[in-house]
């Protein structure tokens, strides 16, 4: 499915993925993105859990 709602017809700013690219850097994580032309564009990411101290 294709969000019609989202693109750049609609004025977004386009600085959406350049800032979770920079929480995940922090998180020493990266972001993952798999785009079909056509038919969408699905992004993931994995956040390791910070082990407690016991």
């Amino acid at each position: 499915m294709v969000d019609k709602s989202r693109s750049k017809e609609n004025n977004g700013s386009g600085i959406g993925l350049s800032l979770v690219k920079k929480i995940l850097n922090f998180h020493n994580s990266d972001i993952n993105i798999e785009s079909i032309e056509n038919i969408g564009t699905t992004a993931w990411f994995e956040i390791k859990k910070e082990e407690e101290n016991e």
